[in-house]
């Protein structure tokens, strides 16, 4: 793996899933692959669905570690995503790439980022966000506060936060132009047994091959 990443925290149960990958290209899904979404999520959308309980406890609980509440509009980018697949009834397709991102978060109940990393450079940290930090997180300007958040910074001189798992940077998003990637998988030694980070970095891995033609794809998991 190119890319550095300095782990800059207290020492806990964190679990970080990493994929990284060159030389993909950003398009619509394909059709196949937006079907077998559908598939994918299709139990979640009936009435007797009853998100787990042990990974919204498990993912909560890591982030309040820090001493963030993640609860409200700063509540898990993975809940975001059920709760918008219950309000759309559907599933949201933006890109292959962001599409990969969605669907796997939405099938592990874990939070995903998923950064360019032209846009976040191959030095990265992962910290706790400082008193005053913040980004905007949208189109419409809208900022995240990242105080005590665990997010994902550039290393070195320039320490500004890039992502974290209630909301990415949307300076580094990934967009048409987009050629490399770096995703983070957020979670906790106690709620995902490295058998299960295993399988899902598997699947982010092969459909980044087959979805976005990536030519290049490596994967790592941190505990720490």
């Amino acid at each position: 793996m190119q890319t550095q990443i300095n782990l800059s925290l207290p020492p806990g149960n964190l679990r970080l899933g990493i994929v990284e990958a060159s030389g993909i290209k950003v398009k619509p899904g394909s059709e196949k692959y937006l079907n077998q979404i559908s598939k994918d999520i299709a139990p979640q959308l009936k009435d007797d669905f009853i998100y787990p309980d042990q990974m919204q406890k498990g993912i909560r609980g890591l982030l309040k570690a820090y001493g963030f509440h993640p609860s409200g509009r700063n509540r898990p980018a993975s809940e975001f995503l059920f709760k918008d697949l219950l309000n759309r009834r559907e599933f949201n397709a933006i890109n292959n790439v962001v599409d990969i991102n969605n669907h796997l978060s939405l099938k592990y109940h874990l939070p995903i980022s998923v950064l360019d990393l032209d846009k976040t450079g191959s030095s990265l940290c992962v910290r706790i966000g400082l008193e005053n930090e913040e980004y905007v997180f949208n189109r419409e300007g809208q900022i995240l506060s990242l105080k005590k958040l665990l997010l994902v910074a550039r290393h070195g001189e320039d320490r500004s936060p890039v992502g974290s798992p209630i909301k990415d940077s949307q300076a580094t998003k990934v967009f048409a132009e987009t050629q490399r990637v770096i995703v983070f998988v957020y979670s906790s030694i106690n709620i995902t047994p490295i058998e299960t980070m295993n399988s899902l970095l598997s699947q982010f891995k092969q459909l980044l091959e087959t979805e976005a033609e990536a030519r290049q794809v490596e994967t790592a998991i941190l505990d720490y």
